[in-house]
């Protein structure tokens, strides 16, 4: 018990301080919790950008074009169910030459979902995103996570990943918060998170039309989380 409120506190006081201290935070949280991945190494210049909660008719679409036009690749965790409304959108994100991860089935919070239904959810979701290939890749609902889930994860290959950035875009946050936010986030090595689903993300592609350009034009390069993870040179 003490473990688990031990992780709960650490994990949610880290998402509540990442948007501040993105690059302070995720050093102490690497060493507590070594089994999740933070970030990678800066020495590769290069930064994963992450999308939650989609897909989405309308802002998948959207943040995918903004992406074409940059020539930016970068990872989708995609809600099973939303994959299952929305086909099309997922077809688009691969053809794209995006990747995608898991980020559950139902988007019941994963902290409150006992061993059982975790897994269920983990597997449906699974299917669903026809995800087969290790390193498989889980953003947990709400952040927190368990450390009996990390150990089922682990039974099924897979790898939980949080960020470095947070520009808690879900609450609508005016774009130039989230683009002040998320610009001091970009460093090499971060992996930043923001949502393409769960309401209007107008602002958040608004803020993506700005840090973009600014990001590649002081030489930082995007990579895909999974390229962190198969590139020994990119490990945090």
């Amino acid at each position: 018990m003490k473990l688990i409120s031990r992780f709960l506190a650490a994990a949610a006081a880290g998402a509540v301080v990442a948007a501040v201290w993105p690059h302070r935070i995720a050093q102490l949280l690497k060493v507590i919790f070594p089994q999740i991945v933070w970030d990678g190494k800066p020495s590769t210049g290069a930064l994963a950008l992450t999308f939650d909660d989609g897909p989405d008719p309308v802002f998948t679409p959207k943040i995918l074009e903004v992406l074409k036009r940059y020539n930016i690749k970068a990872t989708f965790f995609l809600v099973g169910e939303q994959a299952r409304r929305y086909p099309a959108e997922v077809h688009n994100i691969r053809a794209l030459g995006h990747e995608i991860g898991n980020h559950t089935d139902s988007w019941h919070r994963t902290v409150l979902l006992n061993s059982k239904d975790f897994e269920a959810d983990l597997l449906r979701a699974e299917e669903t995103l026809q995800i087969g290939t290790a390193p498989k890749l889980l953003r947990p609902a709400g952040i927190l996570i368990r450390p009996n889930q990390l150990r089922i994860l682990d039974e099924h290959r897979y790898v939980c990943v949080l960020g470095t950035g947070y520009a808690f875009d879900p609450y609508r946050p005016p774009s130039g918060y989230i683009k002040w936010v998320i610009s001091r986030a970009m460093r090499p090595g971060a992996i930043i998170v923001l949502h393409d689903a769960g309401g209007d993300r107008s602002r958040t592609v608004e803020a993506l039309e700005e840090i973009l350009p600014a990001s590649l034009a002081r030489d930082l390069k995007f990579c895909r989380v999974s390229d962190i993870l198969s590139n020994p040179e990119s490990q945090g």
